[in-house]
């Protein structure tokens, strides 16, 4: 009998980071955080994991020879990938989230 192996995927949570939410909710719908630092405005900030789609430019130029001729050539588009990347979720001195909002969906454990 021969196993094969498979990548798993990413998990993302299913309720959206918001503005106003509590470390309560966080805690419920993401779990815990990797960290907590503190901040300087009296808050903290909880660090969590989360992917995003990212974009990249890409471009080719030169010159073929192809059967003997010269000829020049030029291409451009996008490279298109999806990373995760630890944040911060800053919360406010009375324990709610405040802005600014990191990118993409937190990464459920």
């Amino acid at each position: 009998m021969a196993l094969a192996g498979c990548a798993t995927a990413t998990r993302t949570a299913v309720v959206d980071l918001q503005v106003g939410m509590s470390r309560e909710d966080l805690r419920l719908h993401f779990g815990e955080p990797l960290r907590i630092e503190p901040a300087a405005s009296g808050g903290e900030n909880w660090y969590y994991r989360f992917v995003a789609w990212q974009t990249r430019p890409t471009q080719d130029s030169g010159i073929s020879n192809e059967y003997g001729h010269l000829a020049p050539y030029a291409s451009s588009g996008l490279d298109v990938s999806k990373g995760t990347e630890e944040s911060p979720i800053h919360i406010s001195s009375g324990g709610y989230v405040i802005e600014p909002l990191p990118k993409g969906k937190v990464v459920h454990k």
